[in-house]
C-alpha cells in the first residue's frame, strides 16, 4: 500500500513538473493532491528540487512546508544532506517557513555528518524564539568550533536573565571554547556573581581563556576588581599582558596604581614595562609618590629594576611626577626620584636637579651632579 501511494505521488509530481504554469488551476489541484499525500510525497518532492526551475521550486517548497510535522521531520534530514545545493536550499526554505513542528528536534540533525550545518543553523535562527536555550547549550558541547560560535550567537539573541545562574555553573567545564563563549554572554548582564566567575578564569592555563576573561571584564566598565586584573600584568603571555594594560587604562580606577607594585617589582622586564605603561596613562604625582614609597624598603636591585623601568619607558606624565618628587621630605623617595631622572636625562628636570645639588642627603647631591654632567 505504501509503495502504491508513493508511486501515485510520483505520478502526480511528474504531472506538476510538466505543467508550464505551476499557478494554474490544474497545477493547484495537483499540489493539493500532493499535500494530501503527506509524508508519502516528501522524498519525491525533495528529489524534484534538484532539477526544478524557480517557479516550480516555490511550489515544491510550499508543499514540503505544508506537510511537515514532528512525526515526519526526520525525512527532511535527507534534503539537508543532499549533495545538490538546490535541494539543500529548498529543504531549508521549507523548514524555515513552517511552524508545525518542534524546532528543538532539528538539533538532532547535528549528529548527521552529511547534513549541511550552515543550512541547518540558518533554519534554527529563523526559529530561535522557539528553541530551548538549555538544549542549545547541551548541543554546543558536541559541535565543532565554527558551529559552537553559531549556536552561541543564537543563544545570545534569545537568552533571558533567569538563565544566568546556569551559565555561571557551566564556567567550571573543561571545554575552553565553551567557556570563552559563556564569558562573552555573561559580560552582557549586570548580575551578582558574574564578575567573580570571570575573575576566576584569569588564572586558567589556557591563554585564550585568560584573554577572553579580560575582554569580558573590560567590557563591563569600571565595575571590576582592579587587583585581580592588575595581577595579570605578570602573565607569561605578552598578548594577555597587553590586554590587561588596556583594561586597567580603560577602567582608570583611582586605586589602580597601588596594585601595580608587584608587577613593577617583578623579575620579568615585560611585567615591569606593562606596569609603567599603565602608569603613563593614569598616573599622577601623588600616585607615583605612593608607588615609589611602596618600593623604597625593598632590596636595592628591586628598586633599581623598578626605577629603570620608570626611567626607560616613563612618559611625560611620569617624568613630571618624578621631577616634583625631588623635593619630597622622604630621602628614600628623593633618592629613587634622582635615580630615575639620572636615567631619563630629561631636559625638564634640569632646574630641579640643580636645586638637588644642595640636598641634605649626600646620595641625592652626588646623583644630581651625575645627572647634570
Amino acid at each position: 500500500m505504501s509503495f502504491l501511494a508513493s508511486f501515485r505521488s510520483e505520478q502526480v509530481l511528474s504531472q506538476l513538473i510538466a505543467e508550464p504554469d505551476p499557478q494554474s488551476e490544474k497545477a493547484q489541484k495537483l499540489v493539493d493532491k500532493l499535500k494530501k499525500a503527506g509524508s508519502k510525497a516528501i522524498p519525491k518532492v525533495i528529489d524534484a528540487l534538484a532539477l526544478s526551475d524557480k517557479t516550480h521550486t516555490m511550489v515544491l517548497v510550499d508543499i514540503l512546508g505544508a506537510v511537515i510535522n514532528d512525526k515526519n521531520l526526520d525525512m527532511y534530514r535527507e534534503g539537508l544532506a543532499d549533495g545538490n545545493e538546490r535541494v539543500v536550499s529548498g529543504t531549508a526554505w521549507a523548514l524555515s517557513s513552517s511552524t508545525d513542528y518542534n524546532a528543538n528536534n532539528l538539533l538532532n540533525f547535528f549528529d548527521d555528518e552529511e547534513v549541511s550545518k550552515a543550512a541547518l543553523i540558518e533554519v534554527l535562527r529563523v526559529h530561535k524564539q522557539d528553541l530551548s536555550v538549555h538544549e542549545l547549550l547541551q548541543r554546543a558541547y558536541e559541535c565543532e568550533t565554527k558551529e559552537k560560535a553559531a549556536i552561541f550567537k543564537i543563544i545570545e539573541e534569545t537568552i533571558k536573565p533567569d538563565m544566568i545562574p546556569d551559565l555561571i555553573a557551566r564556567m567550571g567545564g573543561k571545554d575552553p571554547v565553551i567557556r570563552i563563549h559563556l564569558m562573552q554572554l555573561l559580560a552582557k548582564f549586570d548580575k551578582p556573581g558574574i564578575n567573580n566567575a570571570l575573575e576566576m578564569q584569569l588564572k586558567d592555563p589556557n591563554k585564550m581563556v585568560r584573554s577572553a576573561a579580560l575582554g569580558a571584564l573590560g567590557s563591563r566598565g569600571g565595575n571590576i576588581n582592579i587587583d585581580k586584573v592588575a595581577s595579570v600584568l605578570t602573565d607569561p603571555d605578552l598578548d594577555v599582558q597587553s590586554k590587561a594594560v588596556d583594561v586597567l587604562i580603560k577602567a582608570n580606577h583611582p586605586d589602580t596604581v597601588k596594585y601595580l607594585v608587584d608587577a613593577l617589582k617583578d623579575e620579568s622586564e615585560y611585567a615591569r614595562r606593562a606596569a609603567v605603561e599603565v602608569l603613563n596613562e593614569i598616573g599622577t604625582e601623588e600616585s607615583v609618590k605612593d608607588l615609589l614609597d611602596a618600593i623604597k624598603d625593598d632590596d636595592w636591585w628591586v628598586r633599581s629594576r623598578a626605577g629603570d623601568a620608570l626611567a626607560e619607558i616613563g612618559g611625560p606624565k611620569v617624568v613630571d611626577s618624578v621631577v616634583a618628587l625631588i623635593g619630597n621630605k622622604d630621602e628614600e623617595i628623593r633618592r629613587t626620584a634622582i635615580e630615575i631622572l639620572n636615567a631619563t636625562k630629561s631636559d625638564r628636570a634640569e632646574e630641579h636637579l640643580i636645586k638637588a645639588t644642595d640636598d641634605s642627603d649626600w646620595w641625592v647631591r652626588e646623583r644630581a651632579i651625575d645627572a647634570l654632567t
